[in-house]
């Protein structure tokens, strides 16, 4: 027999990464279990009747959980504030004994811990929590005090479709080398330094083409437009998807991400660059390093992105042979990061789904405080 399964998570829209691998991971889910869903995404708070229902969620839940002994919750965590919308599901989960599986998505509480962070963690110590490298496990047990024992590495990488074994390496030409960027084009994520990268290729006179896509955040709007009018040899596609998004991945040699943001994870952008073959340069954020091990790609920090990019871009532009190697590592690196995760993922569902029993109930919310102050 199956357990049944609350869902607390983000699901689009918005789109975006995190709200992306929550809606795959619902479907996993459903396809082993009867699932009973607590949408908390923005577009929830929408309208008033909206509204309502939102904040009928935990007393929802609560019914639920009585009437559902073996239950099992699912909690995409918040990155911030969301927390306290997350608070009452815990609390609700722990003071009736169900088991309890965290997926992280994000950095926030680790680069920068609150008392929220705290509090909350506080009652998840001995729970399972599903993270997205070693590292990111390592770090929240470290500051959260949380058993190594129950933390489940998963990538995102898992959620993609397996890469062929005999996928072909690509073939570098003699055309310019080709560029890419892909992500929201925002100060924050990188795309001065993008057009810094190409700026310093024009100095060297290394010939290459470039592509950018995706939304532009109004903040950066004008800017955008100055560096874009300034530039030569690129191409704005504006948002892409399917497809067409497939064909810009196919289309690059080399895919830039000089992304700043303070709580970048692990970006699904550079997943899907690797797949496809295409040389990753980014930042080093998150579990982006870990990502591009294994000559999967290169990583520094944001002050010598410039510099280090256009270093590597000249060395593989001069060199196609050495250009079709990084390809060649790149791929296998999003391989074996698919195949290792692909594994965890199965046993993870397989151990939220299965039916047995959930923890001995606690006697009430203030035993709980009463231990998490020890």
């Amino acid at each position: 027999m199956t357990a049944p399964i609350a869902f607390v998570a983000p699901l689009p829209p918005p789109v975006h990464g995190f709200s992306n691998i929550c809606a795959a991971m619902l479907n996993l889910l459903r396809a082993r279990a009867a699932v009973n869903v607590f949408d908390r995404s923005p577009h929830a708070a929408g309208g008033l009747a909206a509204r309502i229902r939102r904040s009928a969620n935990p007393a929802r839940f609560l019914i639920w959980c009585i009437r559902n002994k073996d239950a099992r919750l699912y909690l995409g965590l918040s990155g911030g504030w969301g927390q306290i919308i997350d608070g009452p599901y815990v609390l609700i989960a722990r003071m009736l004994g169900r088991r309890i599986f965290v997926h992280h998505h994000s950095f926030a509480y680790i680069n920068a811990p609150s008392a929220l962070n705290r509090w909350l963690f506080a009652f998840l110590r001995e729970q399972t929590h599903v993270v997205l490298s070693r590292r990111m496990g390592a770090e929240l047990a470290r500051i959260y005090r949380l058993n190594p024992s129950k933390l489940k590495v998963v990538s995102n990488a898992a959620f993609y479709a397996a890469i062929p074994a005999n996928s072909p390496p690509r073939a570098a030409g003699e055309a310019p080398i080709r560029l890419g960027y892909l992500s929201a084009v925002s100060v924050e994520k990188g795309i001065v330094e993008f057009f810094g990268v190409l700026d310093e290729l024009r100095r060297l006179g290394i010939a290459h083409v470039a592509k950018i896509a995706g939304p532009v955040d109004p903040a950066a709007q004008h800017r955008f437009d100055e560096l874009l009018a300034g530039a030569s040899n690129v191409e704005y596609t504006g948002p892409i998807y399917g497809s067409e998004k497939e064909r810009f991945y196919r289309d690059v040699d080399v895919f830039l991400f000089p992304s700043d943001y303070a709580n970048e994870a692990e970006p699904l952008v550079v997943i899907e660059a690797m797949r496809s073959g295409a040389y990753v340069i980014a930042c080093e954020r998150g579990a982006i390093a870990e990502m591009l091990a294994n000559g999967g790609g290169a990583v520094c920090s944001r002050s010598a992105y410039v510099a280090n990019a256009a270093a590597c871009i000249r060395r593989l532009s001069a060199d196609r042979a050495d250009l079709e190697r990084a390809q060649g590592l790149a791929l296998m690196q999003a391989r074996r990061l698919s195949e290792a995760s692909s594994a965890e993922l199965s046993a993870l569902l397989e151990e939220i789904s299965e039916s047995g029993h959930g923890e001995p109930p606690v006697p009430s919310l203030q035993h709980i405080c009463g231990q998490n102050q020890k």
